[in-house]
Formats: C-alpha cells, structure tokens, sequence
C-alpha cells in the first residue's frame, strides 16, 4: 500500500512538471561557495604563519607574526613589491634574551593610528606561555613616515599579569596629551581583561580582570571545517578552548569600545569614559557594559566611520557587518576563508588574514595539518576606517 502511494506521488510529481514545461528535478539544491562580495588575493605567505595586518595612509601594509608554533625569523614585516621586508630593521625582530626589552619576542597585535605611528603589542610570550619577563611585554610605536622607533611602553607588575597576553588594541588620540589606547588581554590564565594605556606618560591601568564577559564561554564548542575544535595537545588530553577577550573595535565617536572573547559567540560593549576613569572600581565598570547578544564565533573585529562593526566568523569561512541596527549583513562566504583572522580597512577595502590557525598541532595531538601558503585578501566594500585624530 505504501510502496504504490509513493510510486503514485512521484508520477503525479513528473506529470505536473511535464505539463508545466518544466524539467522535473534531478539534482539536489546547493549553496554558492561564494556569497556576497569577490574576495581577491592580496599576498601569498609561504613561510611563517601572519596573525596581524593594518596599513598607514599611504597605503603600507605591515603584518605580524605570532611565536606560536612556527619558527620566527621576523616579528613585523612590511609587504614590499610582493616580498615580506622585515620592519622596521632585522635587529628589533630579531629575539635576543639578553635584550628582550629592546627585541621583539612574541608579537601578536599591530595598528597604524592617526599619526601614521605603527603601534606594535610584544606579548612578551612564547608558544602562549606565560610573559618570559616582565621588560619583554610592551607597546612599541614606530613612525612609519622615518621608520624609526619612537616610543616603547613597558607594564607593570599589576598590569601585564604572569599569564596576560596582549592581543589586540585600539587608540584615541583626542584623549590626553598623546592619546590613549585600550588593549585587551586574552590570557584566560590571568582573568583576561582591559587594559589602558596614556602614550605620553606610558602609566597603564588594568579593568574587568575576571569577568564573565573577557572569559571564554565554559563548554565552548565551535565547529571549524566541520568538526568539533578542541585544545588537544600532543599525549591529549582535550580540552575546551581557552580563548578570552580577543578582538576590539571602537565607536566613531569613540565614546564605545566593542569586545569579544575568541571561544564565544557574543558582542560586548563598553564606555570608554569609564575604562579611563582609573578611580572607578571594576564593579562600577561592569555595571555599565552592554551584552550586544550573538554575533557568531569571530577572531577579528574592525569598525568604519558609520558605526558598522566588520566579523570575521571563523565557523562560517565567512566575513559579515553588524549595523547600529543589530542586523548582520554578510559580506563574503568562501571556502578559502579558512579561519579568518585580523581585519582592517583602507581605502574602502577591508583587508583580512586567512591563516588556518585551526589546523596548527595545539588541536589534532601534534599532528599540523596547515597547508601553505595562507593569505591575505581583500574585499570591495563602501567604508572608511575610524581614525580619531
């Protein structure tokens, strides 16, 4: 009885296409690979794995490299006729122990502010261990029209944690006599948290250290290439990510700073007023942060002078837009886009590093599963970066 009410409803199916002058289906429905905007290739890195890109007025492009898995020849280099130039000099990106104030060591988070100064986050770590000294985490300003350094910031002990890893920052200049800038600290080991930094005096100040909203989500699962992400060293055993407060972006009035833990779906945001108030209390600073809800699992943020905030969701190979709305816009889905990094806008593109960080060996037991080279690729978009000057 079933069999043959089946065999009819499928003749009845071809009967009605047939009649209409349609061809009855004969395969199944798909999803473009690409949606949205056309991603192009900008650089192509066959050596160590980049992390970080931003670029100056001119249009320079720098990029970091993480001491994480790989080894490092060079911290910063900058993209020259389709070559990595080490930047600003071989000597500063080279790691020497005995001058690890002075040398790059682990370099995660770069930004080009107002001033065309090239703000450079030593996490003083390797392989994302604890800070090796106290003088080899810094903030180090470079001046891109000399290329000369022309600012190093050290922290103190109470402000870059043992296990504190300075990830990535944001700066306003209109704020001081210098200017300010708020840096995030992923280390879930030292609580995470905010910390800011007045660049002419270079006194730094620590906030929500410990909070639920720069922790990783417990229990965090995000699903990369489709299959469940892990920590999962080399003799196990896995564990959950350990990802907090990875990514920034600011407001164009500067007046909010938007956050985001790595192993967590959700948008935070804050005032920056009361980030730079060194007298609040970090409970009177939590009762001002807004949850901004879901906005996917993302490792990279960047904001354009209409108050958009630009996601890279790692799960979705995907980069989307948040309005002041609190729509989501998605900009490009592409297979290439395998865990999208570090954002940044210019010249109305918007710049992204794509460096399958979920293919090193911290997640399949040692085993790297990273093929090269990885890139860095661009998209039209209508947008300006917020600059704050």
């Amino acid at each position: 009885m079933h069999r043959s009410l089946a065999a009819l409803t499928l003749l009845s199916v071809l009967t009605v296409a047939a009649a209409s002058g349609q061809a009855a289906p004969t395969a199944l429905p798909t999803v473009p690979t690409v949606q949205g905007g056309q991603l192009e290739v900008v650089h192509r890195f066959f050596g160590h794995m980049p992390v970080g890109v931003t670029l100056n007025s001119q249009g320079r492009v720098f990029v970091s490299y993480p001491t994480w898995e790989d080894k490092v020849p060079f911290s910063i280099a900058e993209i020259v006729d389709g070559r990595e130039v080490p930047y600003p000099n071989v000597a500063i990106n080279t790691m020497n122990p005995g001058l690890r104030a002075s040398t790059f060591v682990g370099v995660q988070g770069l930004l080009v502010d107002g001033k065309d100064r090239l703000w450079v986050l030593d996490t003083g770590t390797i392989n994302l261990g604890p800070v090796v000294s106290q003088d080899a985490a810094k903030l180090v300003g470079i001046d891109t029209r000399t290329n000369q350094v022309v600012k190093t910031i050290r922290f103190p002990a109470n402000v870059v944690l043992p296990n504190t890893y300075l990830n990535d920052l944001r700066i306003d200049l209109r704020q001081g006599a210098d200017g300010v800038a708020y840096i995030v600290d992923s280390g879930a080991k030292s609580g995470g948290g905010l910390i800011m930094v007045d660049l002419a005096s270079g006194r730094s100040w620590r906030k929500l250290t410990g909070d639920s909203t720069v922790l990783p989500t417990p229990q965090f699962v995000p699903y990369v290439e489709g299959q469940a992400l892990f920590q999962r060293p080399r003799g196990g055993p896995a564990t959950f990510l350990g990802f907090g407060a990875d990514s920034l972006a600011i407001s164009p009035d500067g007046a909010t700073l938007y956050y985001a833990p790595t192993a967590s779906r959700r948008l935070y945001a804050v005032p920056t007023a009361a980030l730079r108030d060194e007298t609040l209390s970090d409970a009177a600073v939590k009762a001002q942060v807004k949850d901004l809800g879901e906005k996917g699992a993302a490792d990279g943020l960047a904001e354009d002078t209409l108050g958009r905030i630009y996601i890279t969701n790692y799960e979705q190979s995907a980069l989307t837009r948040r309005l002041p709305t609190g729509e989501f816009q998605t900009l490009a889905r592409d297979p290439r886009l395998i865990w999208p990094d570090t954002l940044a806008l210019h010249g109305g593109y918007l710049y992204v590093i794509n460096n399958q960080l979920n293919r090193q060996g911290g997640y399949h037991f040692g085993q790297d599963l990273r093929v090269k080279p990885y890139t860095l690729m661009r998209l039209k978009v209508d947008a300006q970066p917020v600059l704050l000057k």
